[in-house]
C-alpha cells in the first residue's frame, strides 16, 4: 500500500470500525448475549402467564427417559424428559414433554401421575417442575444480560478507538514518519505482517495487519496522523 500523496488526507471508512480487533467479538457477544436473554424472557414470560392464569391439575406420566451427551472436555452430560399428557377444563387432551432436573426426575420415578400446572387460555404453556420457568429465566437473564455487557463494553472501545482515528484523520496534524519494522502477524501462512513506526518526536505506533505485499519496506517514510484529543498517531495507509 502506497503512502497518500502530499497534502491529502485519507477518507475514513468502514474500515475504522471493522478493523479494529475489539469489534467481531463484541458483535458475536452482542448477539449470543441477545440469544440468550431472549430465551430468559421466553421462560420468565411463561412464568407470568402461569402466575397469574396457572390452573392445577394432575397429568399421567406416559414416559420418562434421559440422554447423554459428551461435553468438549470428554465428561459426560445428562438431560432428564418426561412425557405427560392431562385433560384441560373442556376435557381436551393434551401431552407434552418436558425437560427437567435430576432431582425432579428422581423424585417422580415410578409415579404415574404428577401435579401440573397449565394456563387456562393457552393449555400449550404448562409446567410439572413447579418453579422451573422462573429459574431458567432468571439463569439465562443473568448469562444474557453478562454477555450483553461484554459485548457492549467491546464495541464500546471500537467506537472510542474509530472516533480518534477520524479525529486524526480529519483535524489531527500530519507528520512524516519512518517504517522501523514489519512484524508477522496471525499465522505463519497468513502472510499477513504489522507495520511499526516512529517519527521525529519519538511517538510510535503500530499498523492494522495488512498483507506484506501492501507495507512499504523498514526505512520508508510515511505519513501519519495525530488524534489531537489523545495524542494517538496513525499510518495513512489504515484508512
Amino acid at each position: 500500500m502506497t503512502d497518500l500523496p502530499s497534502g491529502a488526507r485519507p477518507q475514513p471508512s468502514g474500515r475504522l470500525y471493522l478493523d479494529r480487533p475489539s469489534f467481531w467479538p463484541g458483535v458475536v457477544l452482542l448477539l449470543v448475549g441477545l440469544a440468550f436473554g431472549s430465551v430468559g424472557l421466553w421462560h420468565l414470560y411463561h412464568d407470568l402467564r402461569l402466575s397469574r392464569g396457572g390452573v392445577t391439575t394432575t397429568g399421567q406420566i406416559d414416559n420418562s427417559y434421559s440422554t447423554t451427551t459428551r461435553r468438549r472436555d470428554g465428561g459426560l452430560s445428562y438431560r432428564h424428559y418426561m412425557d405427560v399428557s392431562f385433560r384441560d377444563a373442556a376435557g381436551q387432551l393434551h401431552s407434552a414433554v418436558f425437560l427437567v432436573s435430576r432431582e425432579y426426575f428422581i423424585e417422580s420415578r415410578g409415579q404415574s401421575g404428577v401435579e401440573l400446572r397449565y394456563v387456562a387460555a393457552n393449555p400449550a404453556i404448562a409446567e410439572i417442575e413447579q418453579g422451573r420457568s422462573r429459574r431458567l429465566g432468571s439463569v439465562f437473564g443473568l448469562i444474557g444480560g453478562t454477555i450483553l455487557w461484554v459485548g457492549l463494553l467491546l464495541l464500546g472501545a471500537t467506537r472510542r478507538q474509530a472516533a480518534s482515528r477520524r479525529r486524526a484523520a480529519e483535524a489531527g496534524e500530519a507528520r512524516s514518519a519512518t517504517v522501523t519494522s514489519l512484524q508477522p502477524a496471525g499465522k505463519k501462512t497468513s502472510g499477513k505482517a504489522r507495520l511499526h513506526w516512529s517519527d521525529s518526536t519519538g511517538l510510535t505506533g503500530i499498523a492494522v495487519a495488512r498483507p506484506v505485499a501492501e507495507l512499504p519496506p523498514p526505512g520508508s517514510t510515511v505519513t501519519v496522523y495525530v488524534d489531537p484529543q489523545r495524542g494517538q498517531g496513525y499510518w495513512s495507509g489504515d484508512y
